[in-house]
């Protein structure tokens, strides 16, 4: 068959540059991974908080018109209270 020869010393060095090479772009390929499930992670929390603003908009246009709702809004974003309320100041 084919003679054996060995590795000569360039042979040894072009290996252990090329392997060296290797072990650097695996290094830089996961950072690059790990920096992409970060942003991943990010954007999934956008679009959960985002959907959930979806979902409350949706609600607010659909009950734009029930009276009730109307009164909920007034009581808690805008701290209105209906004459028949009782209201009480909590002083410390």
């Amino acid at each position: 068959m084919f003679p054996k020869k060995r590795a000569g010393l360039l042979g040894k060095i072009l290996l252990i540059v090329v392997l060296a090479y290797m072990i650097f772009l695996l290094i830089g390929v996961r950072q690059k991974i790990a920096i992409a499930k970060a942003e991943v992670e990010t954007l999934t929390e956008q679009v959960a908080q985002q959907t959930q603003s979806n979902t409350e908009l949706s609600n607010a246009i659909e009950n734009r018109d029930n009276p009730n709702f109307l009164e909920d809004i007034a009581r808690e974003k805008l701290d209105l209270a209906s004459p028949h309320d009782r209201v009480f100041y909590i002083t410390d």
